[in-house]
């Protein structure tokens, strides 16, 4: 598999463009209060399989436009700073950690 292919379930999201997709598109997007407006019952927070998710669609540049990426250490403190209130602590973790040294 290459690496910009996405896994099944992924891949059904994908096509399906369901929930899981609109959560991770929305991230991509920089439109989740958007999203928390449009649809006000379903989870607030970012976890992260929301993260993972939306790294997958970036790798397969999937979604367009794109205000957030998570490559740098520059994006994620973005990302984190963006979304402070909305993040779970095992999101911060985990992003944070990729750039530890």
């Amino acid at each position: 598999m290459a690496e910009t292919d996405l896994n099944p379930i992924d891949l059904r999201s994908f096509i399906n463009k369901d929930r899981r997709y609109e959560r991770a598109e929305a991230l991509i997007k920089g439109a989740w209060e958007d999203l928390l407006l449009s649809q006000p019952w379903g989870m607030t927070t970012i976890n992260m399989a929301d993260v993972q998710f939306a790294e997958a669609l970036l790798q397969a540049d999937l979604v367009q436009p794109v205000r957030q990426r998570f490559d740098t250490f520059a994006d994620v403190q973005q990302f984190i700073q963006q979304n402070s209130m909305r993040l779970t602590p095992d999101v911060v973790t985990s992003l944070k950690s990729r750039f530890d040294m």
